[in-house]
């Protein structure tokens, strides 16, 4: 079986290798032909495989996190840019938005990295370690898991078109894939289980942890938090709205359809996928807390938490020399491009889709203005290019 997988020896996953649908037998009749039935679960396992491509290299599912959380932020933006100079330029106005917040995440992990490495002195105290640990793991796990599941929505439309999603749509359902695919999926990190090997990793990386017992983290299948990636409300809610922007003339109705196809996946990324996979575990919980404690003014200075802030910039933080050569020339300030969550706790809903309509409005406000556009599609398209990260 050794030439028949893949192993992932960082999160101890074994992934299959195999044909992306079932064998095909070509017709030997000469001058005939021979009727062929596709169905929507065999297209759904095709685009699915085609996403689980882009997170992958040589047919080998990627095992550093953090490089499949670049890739997933380089393919969002790849994604909204692959229409730029037609007419469906800006359909896609969700995942170029997600472009931004995924970009964020790769620096939250990244931060959580440093607490684990030791870079920070705060890292001297086990329960900052820990901390770091569920922040590492959520944030992984929520990032390539909504990559998945939500742009495969999107693949599938773009290949298709609207009349074939719109007939297919209810029909997509991991158990209902192709007998060939369905075991690649169900094998890929958090599919139907918690990531020990990731758990392992990290926890070695935070030694000594002796105050850290064994269910630091208490998770379970992503696919069953997600509805093995089943249509909901929300998302035909967004695709009806980006099917009359590809339908209309007016610039001022695409903008409107945009802002609301884009609120409708946010809608289902967030109050849906996200709160089930990542928001409602009590340890995450506690880890948010813990850095909202170090966010109070009087320990800000010394506890090194963070605001949960996005930059409409390809860099997580703005520095002087950013300011001046990419924000001055379109009159932009560090306070034009930055969203932060002053108030409320993240991990619930109502205060979080406040802080989420906060950082779209800024981004519909940016992208919708010709003075700033040139300014979001250049900060775009330096993202992409982490697609192959």
């Amino acid at each position: 079986m050794a030439g028949d997988s893949l192993i992932n020896s960082d999160e101890g996953t074994v992934y299959l290798k195999g044909r992306m649908l079932g064998e095909g037998v070509l017709n030997q009749t000469p001058d005939s032909c021979k009727d062929c039935t596709v169905s929507c679960e065999d297209q759904w396992s095709s685009t699915q495989m085609e996403n689980i491509a882009l997170e992958s290299k040589d047919q080998m599912f990627l095992q550093d996190p953090i490089r499949r959380a670049k890739r997933t932020a380089g393919n969002y933006a790849q994604l909204f840019l692959g229409d730029e100079s037609t007419d469906k330029a800006g359909r896609f106005y969700w995942p170029g938005l997600a472009a931004f917040a995924a970009k964020e995440v790769v620096a939250g992990m990244e931060l959580a990295l440093q607490f684990l490495s030791w870079d920070k002195p705060q890292a001297a105290i086990a329960q900052a370690r820990a901390s770091a640990v569920v922040t590492f793991y959520y944030l992984a796990k929520g990032n390539l898991w909504v990559f998945l599941e939500v742009t495969t929505w999107h693949l599938f439309y773009k290949k298709y078109g609207k009349e074939l999603f719109e007939h297919c749509k209810a029909r997509r359902n991991v158990d209902t894939y192709d007998e060939k695919v369905k075991p690649i999926v169900k094998a890929l990190p958090w599919a139907t289980g918690q990531n020990d090997g990731l758990i392992h990793a990290l926890r070695k990386k935070a030694n000594p942890m002796i105050v850290i017992g064994d269910d630091l983290i208490k998770d379970g299948s992503a696919l069953a938090e997600m509805k093995n990636c089943q249509i909901t409300g929300h998302l035909s809610t967004g695709f009806a709205q980006l099917e009359l922007y590809e339908a209309s003339s007016s610039s001022d109705e695409r903008k409107s359809y945009a802002y609301r196809a884009a609120w409708a996946f946010l809608n289902h990324e967030q109050t849906l996928h996200l709160q089930a996979m990542v928001y409602d575990h009590p340890e995450f919980r506690s880890a948010i807390d813990m850095n909202d404690f170090g966010r109070l003014p009087v320990l800000r200075a010394f506890s090194g938490a963070k605001d949960p802030t996005v930059f409409f910039n390809a860099s997580a933080e703005i520095t002087p020399e950013i300011s001046h050569q990419q924000l001055k020339p379109y009159g932009l300030s560090e306070d034009d491009i930055k969203v932060k969550m002053d108030e409320g706790k993240l991990y619930l809903t109502q205060d979080r889709m406040l802080y989420v309509q906060k950082i779209l409005d800024k981004y519909h406000f940016l992208m919708t203005r010709d003075r700033y556009r040139e300014y979001m599609i250049g900060q775009i398209s330096t993202i992409a290019g982490w697609k192959d990260a």
